[in-house]
């Protein structure tokens, strides 16, 4: 007997994948499903990780927002009262502070749990093997395995 194990996202395709197995002669006791949870963003800590920050962090919007608003407060400040060094940096503060807001309530709006991954261990026939493959590599399967026991 040999062992097929297979990553998947949660979709539709789990079913498509299962009702194949059956129609492929795989008896239900050899196939286990697994699904594998994320952990949420909050509870992961990336202190001492190198080279894992696949996000932009909060702050970079806030700074593209200030130096906009720093350059127009600037330029507005050649012909204001307290001159362009002051509205450049008050406006440069004030930029930021919309930034940091902006990057809040988008990043608090769209954030989205990322979908789980189902883990499919089939028990075959070392006939069977190269169909399980071949229907499990058709329906975009993330990751394949074969296990040789």
């Amino acid at each position: 007997m040999i062992d097929i194990m297979c990553l998947f996202q949660q979709s539709i395709r789990i079913e498509i994948v299962l009702s194949e197995l059956q129609r492929l002669s795989v008896e239900q006791d050899d196939i286990a499903c697994y699904v594998m949870n994320r952990p949420a963003l909050q509870n992961r800590s990336n202190k001492g990780q190198l080279g894992n920050n696949d996000e932009t962090s909060r702050a970079d919007i806030s700074f593209i927002i200030a130096t906009i608003f720093g350059v127009v407060g600037a330029s507005v400040g050649f012909r204001l009262a307290w001159g362009p060094i002051v509205w450049g940096v008050g406006s440069s503060f004030i930029g930021f502070l919309i930034g940091l807001v902006i990057d809040y309530f988008i990043s608090n709006k769209f954030k989205k749990r990322p979908d789980p991954c189902v883990v499919i261990i089939i028990r075959c026939r070392k006939d069977q093997v190269s169909s399980v493959e071949q229907m499990l590599n058709k329906n975009q399967t993330l990751g394949l395995t074969i296990i040789e026991s």
